[in-house]
């Protein structure tokens, strides 16, 4: 049975899922010579096709440096405008062409599309303005992340989850945490639903820094992930607490860094060794030789050997020669550890007042 556009839109759509872009124009081309016409949903997979190799950073480059997927892909919608005979793009065609723009880090070229959507009397919609996010969120540009927040006002298109998570991606990379806070109350706000991938990309925002002054901010994310504004699927994972784990211990926050350990292990999530050996050096650094001995015995509870990782064991040495040094035993009294209590809570290693 001879292949039909059906055939031949199916097989160009797998192409665009593997972003074999050649082999897209090489089908469409046999359908040229079999007399086979494409239809939208054709065109559109080709240039998609040119999009996920730009994504998956196809190496192959013009004479200007643009990628040579997305030139193809640029130069078949030009094909298009000029003869809509062929096929007349339609808004889907011209959102992949964004698309192409925006994993190729062109966002200059996704905003020209745009314009063209306009010229052409073409309605947007929000893949159209997602994908224009996309571009800005490829390169960290929150001038254009801003602009195109004023676009969808001006069409009258309410950002969705999608495009507010790639904002806040933008603010991530242009570290920009504050912002990114920011774009994540006015999403709860307008009762929008972000993820734990979206929540975790504003804590992982504020965390970059490894500034101790975060660490309110920080704790304000935490909170609002367990608060009721949250939905099920925006509640903290174990990505969550490595992050919160990996900060608090960066800071020298070993307290509060060994409470979210406490909190990771109650929501069911084992401990990977190396957050306890974070919090572990994090003590060590600070001078608290007791209780990092004590976090290695429970890491034992655990099921997991200290001795077998290097920098664990060597912490334990050098605990065990501290705590002989001052004259304490590894099994301190009661009175010893309320001294040690008391003394983490005169000083700033602390929740901030989080109830964990």
């Amino acid at each position: 049975t001879p292949a039909n556009v059906v055939a031949y839109t199916a097989a160009i759509t797998g192409c665009e899922y593997a972003g074999e872009w050649k082999q897209a124009f090489l089908l469409l081309e046999r359908m040229r010579k079999e007399g086979i016409h494409p239809n939208e949903m054709t065109m559109g997979a080709v240039i998609g096709a040119c999009a996920t190799a730009c994504a998956q950073e196809d190496r192959e480059t013009d004479d200007t440096g643009m990628p040579k997927a997305q030139m193809k892909a640029l130069q078949l919608l030009n094909v298009l405008k000029k003869d809509p005979t062929v096929v007349n793009p339609n808004i889907q065609i011209y959102n992949a062409a964004i698309r192409v723009c925006a994993e190729a880090k062109d966002v200059p070229g996704a905003f020209r599309v745009l314009e063209e959507i306009k010229d052409a009397g073409i309605e947007r919609t929000e893949i159209t303005y997602g994908s224009l996010m996309t571009a800005c969120e490829r390169v960290g540009c929150i001038e254009s992340a801003s602009k195109v927040f004023r676009m969808m006002k001006e069409d009258g298109i309410e950002p969705n989850e999608i495009i507010y998570g790639a904002a806040i991606s933008c603010c991530r990379k242009a570290r920009e945490p504050e912002r990114a806070v920011l774009l994540l109350k006015k999403m709860v706000k307008e009762e929008l639903s972000p993820n734990a991938a979206c929540l975790n990309t504003v804590l992982i925002a504020q965390t970059d820094a490894r500034r101790r002054s975060d660490s309110e901010r920080v704790l304000q994310v935490f909170k609002l992930m367990k608060s009721r504004l949250i939905k099920e699927n925006g509640r903290p994972n174990r990505q969550t607490y490595n992050i919160l784990i990996n900060f608090f211990a960066a800071t020298l926050q070993p307290a509060t860094a060994e409470a979210f350990l406490d909190k990771m292990r109650e929501e069911g999530f084992k401990p990977d060794v190396d957050l306890f050996t974070a919090t572990v050096s994090a003590y060590e650094r600070k001078q608290q030789p007791l209780k990092a001995l004590k976090l290695m015995q429970r890491m034992q509870d655990d099921g997991y050997d200290f001795y077998s990782v290097k920098v664990l064991n060597e912490a334990f040495k050098k605990a065990v020669k501290l705590v002989n040094a001052v004259g304490q035993s590894f099994a301190t009294s009661q009175d010893q550890e309320k001294e040690i209590s008391l003394e983490l809570m005169d000083s700033d290693d602390s929740i901030g007042g989080v109830s964990l």
